[in-house]
């Protein structure tokens, strides 16, 4: 029995080791997202300029309009990294602020029983890699973490920190009241527990709460600061906030999918089972669950904010939970047998990590360059470039383009790290900052409503477009543009860019760049000597398929389609679109063949639909029934014309 308990105590260090280790080289890769660039320039305009700005700088359409920069701290911090480090800063700050997070997350397990704990550890980084963007958010986590650690561990003297950690809170990120609120519940709910609380440590926590909210104060704008929770609420509760919800991606619900946020799911469904057990329950930490799963329910990019919560519930209920067990289902020897299941999952957790803390090094990217060539690069500590514009950007600083350009919302953060302040951006990823009403006239431009797109090019004097691309289909105002008359100079992977007429007429150096879509030149491959097998990103080639295909060139669209299947045979989106377009051509035939195989590869909604349609059109009625019934519609909602 000995024996076995020392090799659980000795199997902790190798496993932690393990951890932080794949931790670290996670953060070291792939930059994703695009707001620490935003984030790196205005820290930039603030350091140099000794300024906070009140009112907007960035963009031509709110210039001069009132701003809250909740996040001006972190951003003179980020430039500063940058500054400094350059690109490899980015990653340092990374790679600190998100082994600082976990380290804490450890130790909070660490005080109930590290056997059972590290599962919660490694379903945490999970739900978490996919915010390990730069983002001042990440700091919240950090925050609120540390605002946790008093109540987890009573201890006194690390309440008197949380002041000093609220005064940088509220000038790092707008979720710097989740601090006063935590105080607040436990001021609160633990005059409802049983087993009486420390007098001098609720009385310690009453002063710090006021010391919390004094420090709130202590920012630029302290009732425009202040007020930004308030505001917050205001748009859930009138629904003015509803659009951003349905078309910015993290901002989604995580119970739209829930099938694919399953650690998120894991982590809910964990606390649930340890509040059960109700002995002793503290009313402050079931407060303090609901709170914070109707916080995190809200968007995808709150999940990963119950992860510290439901650990700290768990180390709450840990004395309850193991003292029960003992009692009522197993004894000393079976709760031991149980860790040492705990171990053996916590090595096979281990495993698969440790094998790509050997990997991760030698981890790269292939994508191919705008001249064909495929370019292979290591993602270890640079940019992935399959998913940053880097060609459109540097096209745009290599010409003379119009100094008012629309430009696509996930290229405004981008836009202003290169080009401020010789150019401003039409709108970035300061949604709540432009509003809901000026979204939704950016959403009607980019879906071709001709009247806003007349209104909004007259008011603002817009002379280009330089816009990305879509997730799944182009936007429909390439189409509008391109019918315009608008002239197209760069058509790319990840984006195009379209002048005026006149100011294409006023500038002919731009004649060379002029874009003939019938007659685009498509360099094949080398598969030999340059793919072999590697896994290149394809991604690019079939956005330009899909806007060639937006336009009407199709047979043009199908040859990337068909370079796509060259390098990539499976490539279920090539297959759907080459079906898209038989059935618009009436060669139902052709289009059932391609359907078939993209649904062989990947089965989605969006084919079979599209399958029922061309079982229609074959006459096979049963067939398209049978589908109809299996996605919950009507064969009547089939008929017309097949959706873009």
């Amino acid at each position: 029995m000995k024996v076995i308990q020392t090799i659980v105590r000795f199997l902790k260090v190798p496993i932690l080791f393990i951890f932080f280790s794949y931790l670290v080289l996670c953060a070291c890769y792939n930059l994703g997202g695009a707001d620490y660039f935003f984030h790196t320039k205005v820290g930039e305009y603030i350091t140099i300029s000794k300024v906070i700005p009140k009112t907007d700088i960035f963009s031509f359409t709110m210039n001069g309009k009132g701003w809250v920069d909740h996040e001006w701290l972190y951003q003179a911090l980020i430039y500063r990294f940058h500054d400094s480090f350059g690109l490899q800063g980015f990653f340092i700050l990374r790679i600190v602020l998100f082994s600082l997070i976990f380290f804490l997350l450890t130790v909070m397990v660490l005080k109930a029983n590290w056997v059972f704990g590290f599962p919660l550890l490694v379903y945490g980084l999970q739900l978490a890699l996919r915010r390990f963007t730069l983002r001042p958010d990440n700091f919240s986590l950090l925050f609120m973490i540390i605002f946790l650690l008093p109540f987890v561990f009573k201890k006194k003297w690390l309440l008197w920190l949380l002041p000093f950690v609220q005064l940088i809170w509220v000038n790092v990120h707008g979720f710097f009241f989740l601090g006063p609120l935590i105080l607040i519940l436990y001021l609160i709910l633990s005059k409802f527990n049983k087993v009486s609380e420390d007098k001098d440590f609720y009385k310690m926590a009453k002063v710090v709460f006021f010391g919390s909210i004094f420090a709130c104060l202590f920012t630029p704008q302290p009732l425009a600061v202040i007020g930004y929770p308030l505001t917050v609420i205001k748009g859930m509760i009138t629904g003015q906030q509803a659009l951003f919800y349905k078309y910015i991606q993290e901002l989604e619900s995580p119970l739209r999918n829930i099938h694919a946020q399953p650690q998120f799911f894991i982590f809910i469904i964990f606390a649930i089972l340890c509040l059960c057990f109700l002995s002793s329950l503290n009313w402050f930490y079931l407060g303090l669950g609901v709170l914070m799963l109707i916080f995190s329910i809200n968007s995808l990019r709150n999940m990963y904010f119950f992860i510290p919560v439901a650990i700290a519930i768990f180390v709450d209920r840990y004395p309850v939970i193991k003292e029960t067990v003992l009692r009522t289902i197993l004894h000393k020897k079976g709760l031991l047998l149980l860790e040492v299941l705990f171990v053996v999952y916590s090595v096979n957790l281990s495993i698969p990590m440790a094998k790509k803390v050997i990997q991760f090094p030698k981890l790269g990217r292939a994508h191919i360059t705008r001249d064909g060539k495929i370019n292979k690069r290591s993602i270890f500590f640079s940019r992935d470039l399959s998913v940053y514009p880097k060609d459109m950007i540097d096209f745009m600083k290599s010409r003379e383009l119009p100094e008012r350009m629309f430009n696509s919302f996930n290229l405004g953060a981008a836009m202003i790290f290169n080009f401020f302040p010789q150019r401003q951006v039409f709108i970035d990823g300061r949604a709540e900052f432009y509003g809901h009403q000026f979204f939704s006239r950016y959403r009607e431009i980019v879906m071709a409503n001709e009247k806003v797109f007349d209104e909004i090019v007259e008011k603002y004097q817009i002379e280009g477009f330089a816009l990305t691309y879509f997730r799944d289909s182009p936007p429909p105002l390439i189409k509008l543009l391109r019918d315009r008359g608008y002239q197209c100079i760069y058509f790319g992977q990840k984006g195009i860019i379209f002048v005026s007429v006149d100011f294409f007429k006023k500038n002919p150096k731009l004649k060379q760049d002029q874009v003939n879509f019938a007659s685009l030149e498509l360099k094949k491959l080398d598969l030999l000597n340059e793919v072999r097998f590697e896994k290149i990103s394809l991604k690019g080639y079939f956005n330009m398929a899909n806007i060639l295909h937006s336009l009407g060139h199709n047979q043009k669209s199908r040859e990337y389609l068909e370079e796509i299947l060259r390098v990539s045979p499976g490539d279920s989106d090539s297959y759907y679109l080459l079906s898209q377009m038989a059935y618009q051509e009436d060669d139902y035939q052709k289009a059932f063949i391609h359907c078939r195989k993209s649904l062989l590869f990947h089965p989605t909604d969006k084919a079979h639909r599209l399958l029922a349609k061309i079982y229609l059109k074959l006459g096979n009625i049963d067939g398209a029934k049978r589908i109809a019934e299996s996605l919950k519609i009507s064969l009547d909602s089939l008929g017309g014309d097949l959706d873009g």
